[in-house]
């Protein structure tokens, strides 16, 4: 698989996904266009992805394109934000042991929850009935979502930013990345440089504000057909 041509196809987050998703933690592996197209659709897309834009483009066609204010959250409610915010010591000790593979099952595993949260709730139907009560589902959702979008930010930078703005907030998470020419005496190199100067991200739980401005989402991840795999598999020439 040449990453130049991959990503001039495909979106880096999806690549991203699928190697940390595969790593050769213990033995070596080899890249699998029917794994990748898999993963892509029955993980990236159907458990994170659908969650994060379902919610946002609903709370922002129905709450006037606004993070909506909360009810009284109930039992239910403080534990999926329990449950979610916890992961910033499970996933983040996971990181810090350069366990990545280990520290993406455990992001998608608290996703799953709350998709299973989602449906238990359905402010679908809620709003139709009370809408305080679906408010109150939606925002505990947002702020899950906002949570998962810092936990996961790692594997899914690009991603990540697209969320921060379309969550109503400003800045950049990360800062900016270059490649720098270095002279030496006796030769010259370059260097991919950092600058976190301009990064605002924080590797703590959300505090989403209540009326705080949402934009207007886009799907974050494509689905990809099937076709997908019998197509690079002919270009590879097998």
């Amino acid at each position: 698989m040449e990453v130049p041509y991959f990503l001039s196809k495909y979106d880096p987050d999806a690549l991203r996904f699928y190697l940390t998703a595969t790593a050769p933690e213990t033995r070596d592996t080899e890249f699998s266009w029917e794994d990748f197209v898999e993963r892509n659709n029955n993980e990236l897309v159907a458990t994170w992805g659908n969650l994060a834009n379902r919610m946002l483009s609903f709370a922002y066609k129905r709450f006037d394109g606004r993070v909506p204010e909360s009810g009284e959250l109930d039992a239910e409610d403080r534990a999926l934000l329990a449950k979610v915010e916890a992961g910033f010591e499970t996933v983040g000790e996971l990181y810090n042991a350069c366990k990545f593979r280990a520290a993406l099952g455990e992001a998608l595993a608290l996703a799953r929850e709350a998709n299973r949260y989602l449906d238990r709730k359905a402010p679908w139907f809620q709003i139709k009935e009370d809408r305080q009560a679906a408010a109150t589902s939606v925002y505990v959702i947002l702020r899950a979502v906002d949570n998962l979008k810092t936990i996961l930010a790692p594997i899914l930078p690009h991603t990540a930013q697209k969320l921060h703005e379309y969550l109503g907030y400003e800045g950049q998470l990360f800062g900016t990345q270059q490649v720098v020419e270095y002279e030496e005496e006796t030769r010259s190199h370059q260097a991919l440089t950092y600058d976190h100067s301009g990064a605002i991200g924080t590797w703590a739980p959300s505090a989403l504000p209540v009326g705080q401005a949402l934009r207007e989402p886009a799907p974050l991840f494509k689905k990809l057909d099937e076709s997908v795999i019998e197509e690079e598999y002919a270009r590879l020439g097998r």
